[in-house]
């Protein structure tokens, strides 16, 4: 079924940015419907309304949030009605030699759902009935959002959306540049340039991983209290 939803759209580059009324359509074969219960605002987000990240307006911002599964189509299997999902900003396959080797953030396929789902087309439209594009093919700062079942991780419904929706690109950068990109041995000494969103998951990837030393390094007092 369609639902009428409020989300955050970017209608021209430097504007701000407007919330309105929007019909989000049923999910077709392997997407799912997803009621919405926490979105970041990232960096990322504002770099597509100022055209540093090439997104043609109009678009539905949002690419790092949680909620619950209100609807699942055919063919997407792993999903049920009820469960709790985040969403994944870099859409997987799961079937090229990329992904099979488990480098899924290198799929040969993700160019597939930069502004619309992979199949190129949109589930989201404004009051006119116009198609509105979606960010990295999730378009979450909305109340609802259909995407793809590769767009999204199920989680535990134990963990709080406002704590989960971070996971979706804060945590997994941060994290993921500890471990895939620095490559972080216990007993290492790091420094981490900036303590905002990303930066702060840094030091708890670098403590995850055993660092004996970190240094957090930021002109803002209040974020250094944070990384403390």
């Amino acid at each position: 079924m369609s639902r009428k939803a409020k989300a955050a759209v970017c209608r021209e580059l430097n504007k701000p940015v407007v919330v309105e009324e929007v019909t989000v359509e049923p999910p077709r074969r392997g997407e799912v419907t997803v009621k919405l219960g926490a979105c970041g605002v990232c960096h990322s987000d504002l770099s597509a309304t100022n055209g540093t990240i090439p997104m043609p307006p109009p678009l539905i911002l949002g690419h790092e949030a949680a909620g619950e599964v209100v609807e699942v189509g055919e063919g997407a299997s792993g999903f049920a009605v009820g469960d709790h999902v985040v969403a994944s900003f870099i859409y997987m396959c799961g079937k090229c030699r990329f992904c099979a080797a488990g480098r899924p953030v290198l799929c040969l396929e993700q160019g597939k759902a930069i502004t619309t789902l992979p199949d190129g087309t949109l589930r989201t439209r404004d009051a006119r009935g116009d198609p509105l594009n979606v960010f990295s093919g999730c378009g979450v700062m909305a109340e609802y959002a259909t995407v793809h079942g590769d767009n999204l991780v199920k989680i535990d419904p134990k963990i709080p959306l406002d704590c989960a929706a971070l996971v979706g690109c804060a945590v997994t950068t941060g994290v993921g540049a500890v471990f895939n990109t620095a490559g972080v041995e216990p007993g290492s000494s790091v420094a981490v340039l900036g303590c905002g969103g990303v930066g702060l998951n840094v030091i708890q990837g670098a403590r995850i991983a055993g660092a004996a030393r970190i240094i957090a390094v930021d002109a803002m007092e209040a974020k250094l209290v944070l990384a403390r």
